[in-house]
């Protein structure tokens, strides 16, 4: 499990994707790293939280699996909670301590700020906050259990990063907009064929005798077909498959034992090693590997997108094609790929259908 983040770090949100290449468990988001340095620092409490255990389906699952139709997702998405965010936060920054948990930073000038606070859902006292929040969940959610509790991060002033969670769901929002849920399934639940296509796409990623399949999420988003997430645990590391649901398109591969794994390494000369390689290696010839395993692993087609290296990121190649969603693509200090991800977030984004 990953370490809680310094309370005194400002972290984006976006920069939870990145961290998926430093852990062997990716799905813990930004909230559950908040939630693990909340709760470490808490005493007893007469209601304490729930969170999420990754890879863990808990006894009493949720037995409906929604899908968001693009006028069913739409209609969510005009239930903004922009609006509400003020009040919220203000109630959040004033709480007294037995009713909020609390993360502190500092600022330049050496002041306390607030960071992120978290709260029981039934606790909160801004009646028309609760209520719009209430109506995405029930649209995302129409069956199933409530909100146990909600989050709020503040990543830049006046800025909010909200969740709205339960052992087995959860709804994030930025600037008020909803943009991510995620709901805990069974995997009977998952269609056949896709069930096939992640496996196929398993077995061209390598010749992996030991493996077990597991698959117990689903990602929504506006605007678009959910996609199932499936871990393949072999002998050698874990393999992340993910598959978008109706069209059965591979979306994610992310093969961690054709990594160079610098997360398990303590040599700090070898990791700064690995770590120049990869930065010496050649526009065009990752370019030409990319390309190739991206037809093989996903019948994905680059040949014709442009490509660059991302400037924040020595192992990171960014496809871009006019009308279509970005793609990147990770490369080792070997030069090869071992994760390739269509950027589906950005269909939302740019309105498209």
């Amino acid at each position: 499990m990953r370490r809680s983040p310094n309370p005194s770090k400002i972290v984006s949100i976006h920069q939870v994707e990145q961290m998926i290449r430093d852990t062997e468990t990716p799905e813990h988001s930004m909230s559950q790293q908040i939630v693990e340095k909340l709760e470490s620092k808490s005493v007893s409490r007469q209601k304490p939280f729930l969170t999420r255990r990754v890879g863990v389906i808990a006894a009493a699952l949720v037995a409906f699996c929604v899908s968001l139709t693009p006028v069913m997702a739409q209609a969510i998405e005009r239930l903004s909670l922009l609006e509400y965010i003020n009040p919220f936060a203000k109630e959040m920054k004033s709480s007294p301590n037995e009713k909020v948990d609390t993360i502190y930073s500092r600022d330049l000038d050496g002041n306390k700020k607030f960071h992120t606070g978290i709260i029981p859902f039934e606790d909160i006292e801004d009646q028309e906050f609760k209520s719009q929040l209430q109506k995405v969940w029930d649209e995302i959610f129409p069956q199933g259990e409530g909100i146990n509790d909600v989050i709020m991060y503040e990543y830049k002033p006046n800025t909010f990063h909200i969740e709205a969670r339960n052992d087995n769901n959860s709804i994030e929002f930025d600037q008020g907009k909803w943009y991510y849920a995620q709901q805990t399934i069974e995997e009977e639940q998952v269609p056949d064929a896709t069930k096939d296509a992640a496996d196929q796409a398993f077995h061209k990623v390598g010749d992996f005798k030991e493996s077990e399949r597991s698959v117990n999420q689903m990602i929504l988003r506006p605007d678009q077909n959910p996609v199932y997430k499936f871990m393949y645990r072999t002998h050698k590391g874990s393999i992340l498959i993910d598959v978008q649901k109706n069209t059965n398109q591979i979306t994610r591969v992310v093969a961690f034992p054709l990594s160079d794994q610098l997360n398990q390494l303590d040599d700090k000369n070898k990791y700064h090693d690995l770590v120049e390689k990869t930065k010496a290696i050649e526009l065009d010839k990752i370019h030409e590997e990319a390309v190739k395993q991206a037809k093989a692993w996903m019948n994905l087609d680059l040949a014709d997108y442009n490509v660059s290296k991302l400037e924040s990121r020595f192992d990171t190649l960014t496809f871009t094609k006019e009308g279509s969603p970005d793609v990147t693509a990770l490369f080792t200090s070997k030069g090869t790929i071992y994760s390739i991800k269509i950027e589906l977030k950005q269909l939302s984004e740019k309105g498209t259908d």
